[in-house]
């Protein structure tokens, strides 16, 4: 071959290679990096909806789109062939019953020459998948009111890798919320472990569903009618009330959720159950109280408003009650001190501010270390209270009653028989004891009360109640019914005895010529006056004695030997009745003494002697000073109202008082029933 010849040939194949080499680069290789796969042990996820079987598959980060094919048992032509772009689509048309093949295949397209053409992937899915016992036959549920709870019932299939859900149709998709492979199920609403309640007027939807499993795949059957639950479908008709302290006397009362278009939580007052607070059916079912009444008892109840009500009830739901007894508390308590005590600063007592007057009243902010906070010419500060006394009916509250005879008739009498002066008069010192009908001041040495409130406690679980005449006596009431007393000692007794036409029936017997006199009647049995009166200061002068004697509420006092005051040998207790017996047995219990010549009359000589008293005050007290409650500062007169809608000076300086009668309000979340 010539060497032209040669030169030709090699350029022919070496044009031949690049030829090649170009088809190579234009084609093959496209094609090569073309490659696409699903993922290991990718999933198929069928649902049967109302516009075919919805299908979803594992993505792969490679393809382009897939190919979604659905082949009949046997055949190897498709029964539906789609392209899609995305892991899923729809497939309609499908055979009701038996089995079909399901493959999809993974492609990955490329162009050549301006042509596109697509690239089969590997890993492909290829399941069968059998169509039979897809849908729920025979659903029927029920709701338990009482429990808040969903129960479900359908006809299910036995059929291996065929099980069922209950789902909770959302916004965002179905939950499942519950399985039912055996034909029933049930959930819980609300409480722990339940799911959340429907809203009013946002119900929620239920279905159930078949859902069969196999390799590669889960088909999920097409959808039960809904279950549609309103909220007032789960909620009974039985209201529970309860209440948790927030502090002393400070109940947060809460009660359950009924049917029922509200609530209204109401007070018993007098008798009649009162409005305290209405609220919406998706209101906050609370009510926060303002500082209760120390030992006194409160019901409350709540009520629905309108809504379903049953034929022949007068509410959608039972009314719920709660009755308490609260605890004993001095907060707002109105005190008076025994003699001047300093007012320090903290409760470490090492800075005076001030000195609480001796008799002046004053309202207790709280106690702490033995210590009451109060104010003191609007100075804060602390005071021993060991030495304070406290107003037994807003401390002790119904566990005593009171009748204060001598703020307005005194019972003070020989026997049936008037002193003078002093029987059926407002006493000396007791002038502004008397607030109102019914209402009194009874004060008495703060130390003493835990022995009170022991033998109080006592007597009411026995079905009794003390009722208390007298507390603190000032000395100068002491001094002004002896004196009195004294003067008349020697006088004949009267015809008649006081207030009656008949003369006692057990008086003793008169000598010839004797006429029986007020002193026969004291001292028979080798008594004197002084055993009845104290001559100068007695325990009463110190706050720490009681004249009082047993009641059964609703039906007046115990018989006696003698009535109350009664200033003769007839009440020395070596007399006493079965019934004065019962009352000194609670009062020596609680470690109370007593007078060998009155049966009425109790003393804490243990707290006299621990802290030395040796105090007899002489002034009688008043109720007026600054009084404090959860909302604010109001004054209170002499006569136990409140100075309301006025501007006055009070200690030098000018209040002005709104109608109801604050003057202050305290900050936000600053009152001391939240301090205490």
């Amino acid at each position: 071959m010539s060497k032209k010849a040669k030169i030709i040939l090699f350029s022919c194949l070496g044009a031949l290679f690049i030829i090649l080499l170009f088809g190579f680069l234009f084609g093959a290789l496209p094609y090569l990096l073309a490659g696409s796969e699903l993922p290991e042990g990718a999933q198929l996820t069928l649902t049967v909806t109302d516009g075919g079987i919805s299908a979803s598959w594992t993505r792969s980060e490679q393809a382009d789109s897939y190919r979604a094919e659905v082949f009949l048992p046997g055949e190897e032509e498709p029964l539906l062939s789609l392209e899609c772009p995305g892991p899923e689509c729809v497939f309609t048309g499908l055979p009701e019953g038996g089995a079909v093949e399901i493959r999809i295949t993974p492609l990955k397209h490329f162009d050549v020459l301006a042509r596109e053409f697509a690239r089969e992937g590997s890993g492909a899915i290829s399941v069968t998948v059998p169509l039979t016992a897809l849908a729920v036959e025979n659903l029927s549920y029920e709701i338990d009111e009482e429990r808040q709870r969903l129960s479900i019932s359908f006809d299910a299939v036995e059929d291996e890798g065929l099980g069922y859900e209950l789902r909770l149709a959302g916004a965002e998709g179905e939950k499942t919320v519950a399985r039912a492979d055996s034909g029933t199920a049930a959930v819980d609403f609300g409480g722990e472990g339940g799911i959340a309640m429907p809203e009013y007027g946002s119900p929620d939807s239920f279905v159930v569903r078949s859902v069969r499993s196999g390799e590669g795949y889960t088909l999920t059957g097409a959808a039960s009618e809904p279950i549609v639950v309103e909220r007032e479908d789960l909620l009974g008709r039985t209201l529970e009330i309860e209440y948790e302290t927030v502090s002393r006397n400070v109940l947060r009362i809460s009660w359950n959720e009924t049917k029922g278009n509200g609530y209204e939580l109401q007070q018993l007052v007098d008798g009649e159950w009162t409005t305290v607070k209405a609220v919406e059916r998706d209101g906050a079912r609370e009510h926060t109280t303002p500082t209760l009444r120390s030992c006194t008892s409160y019901g409350f109840r709540v009520i629905t408003v309108g809504g379903d009500v049953p034929e022949g009830a007068e509410y959608a739901a039972e009314p719920a009650t709660l009755e308490l007894f609260t605890d004993a508390s001095p907060l707002y308590c109105t005190i008076w001190p025994m003699k001047d005590l300093e007012l320090y600063s903290g409760t470490d007592m090492s800075e005076t501010v001030g000195t609480a007057k001796a008799a002046a009243a004053y309202c207790v902010l709280g106690e702490e270390d033995g210590l009451f906070r109060v104010r003191v010419d609007g100075v804060y500060g602390y005071i021993d209270s060991r030495y304070c006394m406290i107003n037994l009916p807003e401390y002790l509250g119904e566990l005593c009653s009171y009748d204060i005879t001598n703020s307005y008739a005194s019972k003070y009498k020989v026997h049936g028989f008037e002193i003078p002066e002093v029987t059926g008069t407002v006493v000396t010192g007791y002038e502004h004891v008397r607030l109102a009908e019914g209402v009194y001041l009874a004060p008495y040495l703060y130390p003493c009360c835990e022995k009170l409130m022991e033998a109080a406690s006592a007597a009411r679980e026995d079905g009794y109640r003390l009722k208390i005449y007298d507390s603190y006596r000032p000395n100068a009431a002491t001094r002004a019914i002896y004196d009195t007393a004294e003067l008349i000692l020697d006088d004949p007794l009267p015809e008649t005895a006081y207030e009656s036409d008949e003369r006692p029936d057990d008086l003793p017997e008169a000598a010839e010529g004797e006429e029986l006199t007020y002193r026969r009647l004291v001292t028979e049995g080798n008594y004197t006056l002084a055993n009845f009166l104290a001559r100068s200061g007695s325990a009463h002068n110190m706050g720490i004695a009681l004249d009082l004697t047993l009641e059964i509420p609703g039906q007046g006092d115990l018989e006696m030997q003698t009535e109350m005051h009664d200033l003769s040998w007839y009440s020395v207790i070596s007399r006493n009745n079965a019934n004065a017996v019962l009352l000194d047995g609670y009062m020596k219990a609680a470690g109370f003494g007593g007078l060998t010549s009155e049966w009425w009359h109790f003393q804490d000589n243990e707290t006299r002697d621990a802290l030395g008293l040796n105090i007899y005050l002489y002034s009688g007290v008043s109720p007026e000073c600054w009084v404090a409650d959860d909302y604010g500062w109001r004054y209170r007169r002499a006569d136990g109202s409140f100075i309301k809608d006025a501007t006055v000076e009070i200690g030098g300086m000018e209040y002005t008082f709104d109608s109801v009668g604050y003057t202050e309000l305290w900050p936000e979340g600053e009152s001391p029933s939240i301090a205490e």
